[in-house]
């Protein structure tokens, strides 16, 4: 408000007199202000760009349930698998790239995931169940697996597990490449198999992770990051520790 009174006012002095000096200074407040405005709108834009694409993998499970309920092509899943892995691809890449993957955002993001391969592991038991039949035992196994995880790491740290770590990384491109030949093609193999036992090996590691972290912490890429990580914690005063508030919460 001061800055644009300023500027009004420095306006109207150059109406008056039309100095060179009026001019340079007006000009200048424009524009500083004109930057400032930018700024603010370029900043809004680089946050919402990242939350918009977990929030369309997100509306892209239920979208596959419905498809799969009114098409029997295969190939509208296989377009959604596509947009879901180019979105999780992304929305990380661009979060990184321009200083906006905060806590939030990464949480949110393992959650879209969650929901979105629920979703597809409903569409697999519409559209194949005897493969989700002869894998009861991996399947089972997954979602114990899953559901320990994030549950002893909001029980500790009051709060799910959002590691993002490599294994992970590798899981979802594998899932994407197998969802795709089975739900598209029809392709049920070895390969279904080697997922669902990649899911549980990367939900144990997060489970140890949670273990030796003192504190809840984020995009955590292998077990030696978090042993390394927990070294660096142990090795500083409580004290000295950066502490952040997050939701009302206390984290380092």
């Amino acid at each position: 408000m001061i800055k644009t009174t300023a500027l009004v006012l420095l306006t109207m002095r150059l109406l008056r007199s039309n100095r060179r000096t009026a001019i340079a200074v007006a000009f200048s407040h424009v524009l500083v202000r004109g930057r400032v405005l930018a700024s603010r709108v370029v900043s809004n834009g680089k946050l919402q760009v990242p939350a918009l694409l977990v929030v369309f993998r997100a509306v892209l499970g239920p979208a596959m349930i419905l498809i799969s309920l009114r098409w029997k092509s295969g190939i509208p899943l296989v377009v959604c698998i596509a947009m879901a892995l180019f979105s999780d691809v992304f929305d990380g890449i661009l979060a990184r790239q321009w200083g906006v993957a905060t806590e939030s955002l990464r949480r949110w993001d393992t959650r879209a995931d969650t929901s979105f391969y629920i979703c597809v592991l409903a569409v697999i038991l519409l559209r194949y169940p005897a493969a989700m039949e002869r894998r009861w035992a991996l399947i089972g196994g997954l979602i114990i697996a899953e559901v320990l995880q994030h549950v002893f790491a909001a029980i500790k740290y009051g709060r799910h597990a959002s590691y993002h770590s490599i294994l992970s990384k590798i899981w979802g491109l594998m899932m994407a490449a197998v969802m795709i030949a089975l739900l598209g093609f029809g392709l049920d193999n070895w390969s279904l198999d080697l997922v669902l036992g990649w899911g549980i090996l990367c939900n144990v590691q997060g489970l140890v992770m949670t273990l030796l972290l003192p504190t809840w912490q984020h995009d955590v890429l292998t077990l030696f990051h978090a042993v390394r990580l927990r070294k660096k914690i142990n090795r500083q005063p409580v004290d000295r520790l950066e502490i952040k508030w997050v939701d009302g919460e206390r984290f380092i």
